[in-house]
């Protein structure tokens, strides 16, 4: 027992010095200047401030054609037929601008183009699928941006308050790489110590854990004589050697898998170096992780002729030669250095970028197209060298380079960056040798808001835990021994590192909080899984209590019969209104979209290939007669134009099921389509589900108020349903559309409002779609009509200006028999009468067959 409470006691310990150091890595990935999110950004605000919308960029195309007709139903009073001459996306121009011959004629813009939801292959482009935006006006939008001189200013700010943060993160990955090595037999643990020492005094015991404090300071006892290998103009500089005293060597490539390896001389080191270059693939390695623009090709070159030249060395005194001609020592602190080395190299690629000035001047001289030729629209951003020296190289984060540079995998990318980052600090903090699988889900999870931000100070002992945490309790009796002192007093360690306590006779899984020192009750098989905040204490007899939030100071809403009421942390947070938080989860829920997406092998395409137009004048890719519609192209973007035509608010295809709206000849068939594709996409019940309600938007809670549905009855519904992963969501369906109230919130509540929640693992026939949505903020997951809910648990959810009726519901198979009840609208449902609202036999059959036993 005691080595698992000690191994124990060392995570947690691990885990508060982790706390701090990753503070660095959020802060560092927040702050990184990324070009190609920076000109997103901005073609996302172009299109909110022109149609009032947040439609992702990526949906909106400018098209230039030769010839146009005029039209009183499209907004520009143009249409267009035939391919495009040209054709991009918003972000793109955002870079590019609108060509020459439009810059003093603007008005010819909204004759010969448009913006547009559908790409070159769209089969008309007019009323139907444009993008309510005037070229005119954007011109002026995109020369009052000065998008390079907004990044150079982005360039020195993240510089002017993470110069430290870049050091530190530099010292944490030579300190992971160490452990590795180590572990390997790459380097001894005599080589460790020094290296350890190089990176903060006070570190030589590999048992001491590095505080932040220590790792902003420069060490004073390094012993190492530092150099690197400059191969050429602009090169990443990530060859590095440390030599010792002895004539030891240590050579560090911090790009690779294997970063450290040590060397009796430095005359053993040239000769490794020779003899991994002289395969093709060792050459390459080098030659991808050294450029730091892969399409300089006079760098590409001499880089290349270096390698090479080594290679073919005729004796490893001839390579140490060579590679002596290209040493340069380095005198101060080296992480001082790497530091100032990425600094230049982020500063020399932003100071290429064109500004407004410079490109006026390159249109008028011919020089744009041959530069968007070269620098593919930015400036020559290869990997960059900062990331390299933190640990991030592509190789190493499992992303292709074309993904690893493009912002459509914006989230792919800053996932698999903080992955590196946490991946060293992993190693560096040795939590590998406490032998816990759960060790590594500790450092990388992310408290949510409403724990990160919660005081417990006013949090009072629940009188009634039972009620609270019906559910929750553990059937597994732990045997261990009940640990009497320390911050474990009063629990039992599994071996597997799960703690347990017992509350009132009932055992229950919990877990500690960094963010609010205290013990959390947590599910049994799922310790950070999203969730309300249940913390626990001991009292002066050694028994564990639960506690809750206050009541509120103006008093409790109206009761409502037969169903209790509550005050809840969760929604606390969750309903206030918060731009920046619920962007950042709804950015996790779109990363998480794309991961189950890859992960079911859905066909990847090449942008050059010409997509096919189905009936609907939708692009899709036909095979064998059929069209298919989701597919992944080259680079990281998702397709899929029935899904995209859905999520367009244009569309309003739940008119057919909430009124019998047939807008087009086609939408049955439409909606047909869409059934098929959202039934061959992969479902996912990973996380939790929420859905809000109001009268006004034609969901109301007025029924499980009046007592008309109950614990046990079971739903239907009977549109094509929406569900977010994200809860700053629910606000705005949960309420009115009123907006501007004294409290600065959106919306206001009332007895119709309401919140349906779907947990975790309790429904199955979801389709996460936001990888594919024109809205991909809504983080949503889309129900096809005819499944079934159970009501699990009804409540009153109250606070500082909001109240509504939590309906927790899980799916079920439809019901032998008994009552079922519309979601929508709590109405008895009945066939029938569903059929003849519908207008369409074929779908109702489709979504709800009759039974045939």
């Amino acid at each position: 027992m005691n080595g698992i409470k000690d191994k124990k006691q060392r995570q947690l310990q691990s885990l508060d010095v982790a706390r701090s150091l990753m503070q660095v890595v959020g802060d560092f990935l927040r702050d990184y200047p990324d070009p190609y999110v920076l000109a997103r950004k901005h073609a996302a605000r172009i299109v909110l401030k022109h149609t009032g919308k947040a439609i992702d960029p990526r949906f909106v195309w400018w098209h230039r054609f030769e010839t146009s007709s005029s039209s009183r139903r499209s907004f520009n009073g143009w249409q267009h037929s035939g391919p495009p001459v040209k054709s991009v996306t918003l972000t793109e121009l955002v870079v590019e601008r609108f060509e020459l011959r439009f810059q003093d004629a603007s008005d010819e813009l909204d004759l010969y183009g448009g913006f547009y939801k559908q790409g070159p292959q769209a089969a008309h482009f007019d009323e139907r699928n444009e993008v309510r935006m005037l070229g005119s006006a954007v011109q002026q939008d995109l020369w009052a941006l000065d998008f390079a001189e907004v990044y150079r200013a982005e360039v020195a700010q993240f510089w002017a308050t993470q110069t430290v943060n870049v050091q530190v993160l530099a010292k944490i990955n030579l300190l992971g790489e160490c452990v590795k090595a180590v572990r390997a037999g790459r380097i001894s643990p005599a080589d460790a110590t020094t290296l350890r020492a190089m990176a903060a005094d006070g570190l030589e015991s590999s048992g001491q854990l590095p505080s932040l404090l220590q790792l902003r300071q420069d060490s004073t006892s390094g012993s190492l004589a530092v150099s690197r290998y400059a191969l050429g103009r602009g090169d990443n500089a990530c060859i590095y050697s440390f030599r010792a005293d002895s004539g030891r060597v240590l050579l560090y490539l911090p790009w690779s898998t294997e970063a450290l390896r040590a060397f009796d001389s430095e005359l053993a080191m040239a000769g490794w170096l020779r003899g991994e270059l002289k395969s093709t693939h060792g050459q390459q390695g080098f030659l991808s992780n050294l450029l730091t623009n892969p399409r300089d090709k006079p760098l590409a070159e001499l880089v290349r002729a270096t390698l090479q030249a080594i290679a073919n060395s005729r004796s490893d005194q001839a390579a140490l030669a060579l590679l002596a001609l290209q040493q340069v020592q380095i005198s101060q602190d080296i992480f001082v250095y790497l530091a100032a080395q990425a600094r230049a190299q982020m500063q020399d690629s932003a100071a290429i970028m064109l500004d407004n000035a410079g490109l006026r001047e390159a249109m008028w001289s011919g020089y744009l197209a041959a530069f968007l030729n070269v620098f593919g629209g930015f400036a020559p951003l290869g990997w960059p060298v900062t990331l390299v020296l933190l640990g991030a190289a592509v190789a190493k984060l499992g992303l292709g380079l074309d993904i690893a540079l493009h912002a459509p995998s914006e989230e792919a990318r800053k996932a698999a960056l903080r992955d590196a980052l946490l991946d060293s600090l992993f190693a560096a903090l040795n939590m590998a040798d406490l032998g816990f699988q759960s060790s590594y889900a500790s450092l990388a999870y992310q408290a949510p808001f409403h724990e990160a931000d919660a005081s417990l100070s006013q949090w009072t002992v629940c009188s009634t835990p039972e009620a609270v945490l019906a559910g929750k309790e553990s059937n597994a009796l732990s045997s261990d021994q009940r640990i009497s002192s320390g911050r474990l007093s009063g629990l039992r360690v599994t071996p597997d590192g799960a703690c347990w306590i017992m509350l009132r006779g009932l055992s229950y899984r919990v877990r500690y909080s960094h963010e609010l020192s205290v013990w959390l009750i947590v599910p049994a098989d799922k310790p950070f899984a999203f969730g309300p905040l249940l913390p626990v204490r001991q009292n002066d007899f050694g028994e564990w209590e639960l506690l809750e939030p206050p009541r509120l100071l103006g008093g409790s809403p109206p009761p409502v019969t037969g169903i209790p009421s509550r005050t809840s942390a969760l929604w606390d947070e969750y309903m206030k209104t918060h731009g920046v938080r619920s962007k950042h989860l709804s950015a996790q829920a779109r990363a998480r979209h794309k991961k189950i997406l890859l992960a079911s092998g859905i066909p990847s395409l090449s942008p050059e290939v010409t997509l096919d137009v189905d009936s609907h004048g939708l692009s899709c890719v036909m095979l064998n007669g059929k069209a298919q519609y989701s597919f992944r192209y080259e680079g990281g973007e998702f397709v899929n134009f029935l899904i995209e035509y859905y999520t367009d608010e244009e569309s309003q295809i739940n008119q057919v099921f909430r009124e019998g709206v047939h807008r087009y000849d086609d939408c049955a068939s439409y909606i047909d389509d869409l059934a098929d594709t959202l039934e061959s996409l992969p479902k996912s019940n990973a996380v939790t589900l929420y859905r809000g309600g109001h009268g006004g938007r034609g969901t109301s809670g007025e029924h499980f108020r009046r007592g008309q549905l109950s614990v046990g009855d079971v739903l239907v519904n009977t549109d094509m349903t929406s569900f977010t992963e994200n809860p700053y969501l629910v606000r705005q369906f949960a309420s009115s559309s009123t907006a501007g109230e004294a409290s600065g919130l959106d919306g206001s509540f009332d007895d119709t409002s309401v919140v349906f929640e779907l947990p975790e693992g309790r429904y199955q026939s979801g389709t996460p779609i936001s990888a594919f949505s024109m809205y991909w903020d809504e983080a949503e997951t889309l129900f096809l009509p005819g499944h079934y809910f159970r009501i699990d648990r009804l409540e009153q959810v109250y606070g500082d200006g909001y109240r509504f009726i939590h309906v927790s519901l899980s799916q079920i198979d439809k019901p032998a028999a008994g009552s079922l009840y519309d979601m929508r609208t709590g109405e008895l449902f009945e066939r029938a009468a569903y059929t003849a609202k519908v207008k369409s036999s074929a779908l109702v059959e489709r979504f709800f067959p009759v039974d045939t036993q």
